[in-house]
């Protein structure tokens, strides 16, 4: 059943642009209102999506069905695989048997492949993952992406981009920026884009937290000082560094562990995944439980007045890097 299919992944932009694709060679656009159905999958019930899905179209032969963020395939602590609801069941069985004049898709970012559903659709229909990228692809994306609007981008630009961004979309929106800056040039290169393009406040901790791991404080400490410049709040910042902590404390938990048992039991997104992997290396766990009570203990005393925020993570970062 071609007219059947699941699209899960990381890359969101990835499959709404795949979706797109369908919907335009689908239904002409004058016909959209009518012949293209969204449902939220997160509320709908199974009810109303077999309603949209079994009235027929108008005007034309096709309609198209879409249910973003589907929930159906998500792992749920209370349900037990082969153990799903008699209307859960009810709601498979229809989906053996999805009227011809219908296209079908459900979207997710995450699958448990355990589930019935999935099983069904994997066997029924078509099933389609669309992964992070490498670095590398990444980049090669990037060059791609850059010449959709209008622009030639250097190799080491390209992977610059692509290091310090998280997902395609944070991409395409900082690319986007960096085109439209570059003007009449055609052609972009690294040092061009620094002044321009904006490292997220995530990429900046991973920078920071890789001069503490190695022994380096002053090139920390600066990153810390232009991300104050910048006009973010110490105590943010000291959030996202004890968020970030934690993580590599449960990666380093999981070191005998292989990659795809630590990214299925943590549930963070490869980039985030591969930089802890990265950076637990150059800590071990007693150093890394102990700068985590540091942080909790300086999240109090900033509050409590007890210290100067800035003063008082410059201190943290020169306690770890110099430990």
């Amino acid at each position: 059943m071609e007219n059947l299919q699941l699209f899960f992944g990381d890359e969101k932009l990835l499959i709404k642009e795949e979706i797109e694709k369908i919907k335009t060679a689908m239904i002409p656009a004058h016909l959209e209102a009518v012949n293209f159905i969204g449902l939220d999958g997160k509320t709908v019930s199974e009810d109303e999506i077999i309603n949209a899905v079994i009235t027929v179209p108008m005007l034309q032969d096709k309609k198209l069905v879409v249910v973003y963020d589907a929930r159906f395939f998500e792992s749920t602590k209370n349900e037990k695989d082969g153990q799903e609801s008699d209307k859960k069941d009810d709601f498979a069985k229809f989906l053996q048997k999805v009227p011809p004049y219908t296209q079908l898709i459900f979207t997710c970012e995450k699958v448990d492949k355990r589930k019935k559903i999935f099983k069904l659709i994997q066997k029924e229909g078509i099933v389609r993952e669309f992964p992070a990228p490498s670095l590398k692809e990444k980049a090669l994306w990037v060059q791609k992406r850059a010449e959709l609007y209008g622009k030639k981008m250097d190799l080491s630009a390209a992977y610059f981009m692509a290091q310090y961004t998280r997902d395609l979309y944070q991409t395409d929106m900082e690319l986007k920026k960096v085109t439209a800056f570059a003007g009449e040039k055609q052609t972009i290169q690294q040092n061009e884009i620094h002044s321009i393009f904006s490292k997220s406040l995530e990429n900046n901790i991973f920078d920071l937290m890789d001069y503490m791991g190695m022994k380096k404080p002053a090139l920390a400490i600066a990153i810390l000082n232009d991300l104050l410049l910048q006009g973010e709040k110490g105590i943010v910042i000291l959030f996202m560094i004890s968020k970030h902590i934690m993580d590599l404390i449960s990666v380093k938990s999981l070191q005998n562990a292989d990659y795809q048992e630590i990214k299925q039991k943590l549930n963070l997104h490869p980039f985030v995944l591969k930089k802890a992997i990265e950076q637990a290396k150059n800590f071990s766990q007693e150093e890394l439980r102990q700068a985590l009570k540091w942080c909790q203990q300086l999240d109090l005393d900033i509050k409590r007045g007890k210290i100067d925020d800035r003063k008082g993570i410059e201190l943290f970062i020169t306690r770890i890097a110099t430990k």
